[in-house]
């Protein structure tokens, strides 16, 4: 592999207010495109097999050879349902995760520590899966009518909590964190967040450089485990004002309450899809003679169910982020008061990350939550337009 291919794009094509790496934008479309292809074959395959295993019926003659109690049998389900798909789909993740990556130079990592890092997410999520599904299943059984406000209830109570303890705890297991150094940096984002009214317990500098190429920062937790966090890809590469303005935009969500309000959208699509899904749960598993909602047979058709109608609700979801990244993007602009910082850190963004400018993929620009490059270069056009007006 051609040593180029690794390495982040040449400092002078960022630093330009034009810098947009055309060579680059066309290696973001191939990669984009790789990934996509490779997803919808992923997708398609998973989708068939789901299907024969609810309609053969081989998934209660699987589940009817465990003889355990309904709650410990769906966690057991669940247990073998996840390995099978995690021996299924890490060929697919290794292609288009390590391989990809490393042909398109956004990976630096060694092949080692990913599957180090596959592992540990898929414990995770194991843990974690056995036993939501496990208390699912509890819930069924006990209150058949109900089950799924009461799981929308400790869906919401989850949720929160990760809110919390992500930034402690499950995201230091992948990525090293250390509180950033005194210094210019560190002085101009305390003075910034004084002067916006934001609190934060710390700003810390994550290792990104360990995994990837790729830039990123974000305002991260609730409460008293609320703090900055910048990748050092981006502290080693960006000036003060690039990483002021992006700093701004994520302080924005936080005075916005940006977070509350896509919670409180979630929580209500969820609920919807709850009931929805239940309801379409409950008429097919009679239809399916299963011997009740809480017999674990169902689980691949529950899962199915949820996963469809979420499917389908997200592009609302994903119209609402836009909503929010777009008012995130004005208030930076409005603090900073510096439309060529904002462009070059979008633009020094895309170039690192291998981001398409413009998704050259319709379902992608319905579902992305983000805008596009072109839009946001476009909202600074107009904002330093407005000021020249003010100004003039």
């Amino acid at each position: 592999m051609p040593e180029d291919e690794l390495a982040l794009p040449p400092e002078d094509t960022l630093n330009s207010p034009l810098g947009l790496d055309t060579e680059r934008q066309q290696k973001a479309r191939d990669y984009s495109r790789l990934q996509r292809r490779f997803a919808y074959i992923q997708t398609g395959i998973i989708a068939i097999a789901a299907s024969f295993l609810i309609f053969s019926g081989l998934s209660s003659e699987l589940t009817s050879h465990l003889g355990l109690p309904p709650v410990w049998s769906a966690g057991i389900y669940f247990l073998l349902l996840a390995c099978v798909y995690e021996i299924f789909s890490l060929p697919f993740d290794y292609y288009t995760g390590y391989v990809l990556g490393k042909r398109y130079g956004v990976l630096s990592q060694t092949r080692q520590t990913f599957f180090a890092d596959a592992a540990k997410s898929f414990l995770i999520t194991l843990v974690m899966g056995v036993l939501l599904v496990a208390a699912v299943y509890a819930v069924m059984g006990a209150w058949p009518d109900i089950w799924w406000l009461l799981v929308w209830l400790g869906f919401l109570a989850v949720s929160m909590g990760m809110t919390f303890i992500a930034p402690i705890w499950l995201i230091p297991l992948f990525y090293p964190m250390k509180p950033l150094d005194d210094g210019e940096l560190k002085t101009s984002l305390t003075e910034l967040c004084r002067r916006i009214g934001v609190f934060v317990r710390g700003i810390y500098i994550i290792e990104l450089s360990a995994r990837g190429t790729a830039a990123n920062a974000a305002l991260m937790g609730l409460g008293r485990t609320r703090r900055i966090v910048l990748s050092d890809t981006m502290v080693d590469r960006y000036s003060i004002p690039e990483i002021e303005v992006i700093m701004s935009h994520e302080i924005a969500h936080q005075q916005h309450n940006d977070m509350l309000r896509l919670f409180s959208l979630q929580a209500a699509v969820l609920f919807g899809v709850l009931a929805v899904g239940g309801a379409i749960f409950s008429y097919l598993s009679n239809a399916m003679e299963y011997s009740g909602l809480s017999d674990p047979a169902g689980l691949p058709l529950l899962g199915g169910i949820l996963a469809v109608l979420l499917i389908g609700i997200s592009p609302v979801l994903s119209l609402f982020t836009r909503k929010l990244e777009k008012q995130a993007d004005e208030f930076a602009l409005n603090i900073s008061q510096n439309p060529s910082a904002f462009r070059m850190a979008m633009t020094r963004l895309v170039n690192q990350n291998l981001a398409e400018a413009e998704s050259s993929n319709w379902l992608e620009r319905l579902t992305q939550d983000h805008p596009s490059y072109t839009q946001r270069i476009r909202l600074a056009d107009e904002f330093e337009k407005r000021r020249s007006v003010d100004r003039g």
